[in-house]
């Protein structure tokens, strides 16, 4: 029935100049009694390939407080519909056609199991992009923005390592309907304007991880994972927290080199040190998410804190034997001039250096 209805359009694309008035009776003539419904290969009881490649744009940011990162990408899914297969009608190797015309044939359920938060982009048009090859293959490219969760550890933190998957499933069809995997060895890209301000992308590698749900008794469904790599820049923590941490601690040994009678001086530089590094501290972890172990930046300010509170500790300690070798003076001095102290003023003397 199809090559019937094709018969009169192909005898017109064989004139050059009126093939573009017939390009869109033979699309028609094509999608007769096609039904998007159903997957390429349902007929034959065999699962459809789908080959998946991306293209980062962007990755906008990497969030340690949500634990989530934020990329802008193109996502390129390619597979082949023999309903499709118009080689020997038309001599041209692909047809670029209207995004709309996706609505018009069957495409795979591709979603991202650990997305947030996902959108299309629609200035100034739909951007999407579908060519129909000759042989029945598609191409189908869209470009979109999401947000997906990626667990952290953060015990080194911040000169940690960290990786952001994304996982790409078939939400209704399981292996034995649609199979994913990833175009080639190089499938994943990315821009060469792509730069971070707090991570350097170090690397990525692609996975397969099919998944298996009792919903269904032991149903597999199709997976494939994409690890991105990252190392955070160490810079912006060396200004912000490790140089001035350093500087406080030095400043409160400054003590050291004041005189013991200069308490005013030496009370104020240590409980003004001892809140500076606490404050510091604080800030130091405000971004991070409330985790339960010991991070590295954790260690680094409990050290800076303990040297500074020491410093404090030895002011006081240094005055108090201070006083208790003036009153050992005193008391040698008062025993050798023969005087005579009653009780009471000797002990108040002692203990409350009266």
């Amino acid at each position: 029935m199809r090559l019937t209805l094709l018969l009169p359009i192909l005898s017109l694309l064989s004139i050059n100049d009126v093939f573009c008035q017939t390009r869109t009776d033979f699309i028609r003539a094509l999608l007769v009694d096609y039904d998007n419904r159903i997957t390429p290969n349902f007929e034959k009881n065999i699962p459809t390939e789908v080959e998946v490649s991306l293209f980062i744009n962007s990755i906008d940011s990497i969030s340690e407080e949500t634990m989530d990162f934020t990329m802008n990408t193109f996502v390129q899914q390619e597979w082949k519909d023999p309903r499709l297969d118009f080689h020997g009608f038309i001599d041209v190797e692909y047809l670029e056609l209207d995004a709309g015309l996706i609505k018009e044939i069957w495409v795979p359920d591709l979603y991202f199991t650990n997305e947030k938060v996902a959108s299309f982009h629609d200035v100034t048009v739909p951007n999407k992009m579908l060519h129909l090859f000759s042989d029945g293959r598609i191409v189908y490219r869209l470009r979109i923005s999401l947000k997906a969760s990626c667990p952290m550890d953060l015990y080194k933190y911040p000169m940690d390592e960290q990786t952001c998957s994304l996982y790409l499933q078939s939400f209704a069809f399981t292996t034995n309907g649609i199979v994913f995997k990833w175009k080639n060895d190089s499938a994943v890209q990315k821009s060469n304007r792509f730069e971070l301000p707090q991570f350097r992308l170090v690397g990525n590698d692609t996975l397969e991880c099919n998944e298996s749900y009792g919903t269904n008794g032991n149903a597999s469904f199709s997976c494939i994972q994409l690890n991105l790599h990252f190392k955070r820049n160490i810079g912006y923590y060396m200004i912000q927290f490790f140089v001035p941490s350093v500087m406080i601690v030095l400043l409160s040994w400054v003590s050291f080199w004041l005189t013991i009678d200069a308490v005013p001086a030496r009370i104020s530089l240590g409980i003004l040190t001892v809140l500076t590094m606490t404050t510091q501290r604080s800030a130091g972890t405000a971004s991070l998410p409330r985790v339960s172990y010991i991070k590295a930046i954790d260690v680094w300010m409990g050290a800076c804190l303990v040297f500074v509170f020491a410093a404090l500790l030895e002011f006081a300690f240094v005055n108090v034997m201070e006083r208790r070798q003036i009153r050992r003076v005193q008391s040698v001095r008062l025993k050798g001039n023969g005087e005579s102290k009653p009780c009471l003023v000797g002990i108040l003397r002692r203990d409350f250096s009266i």
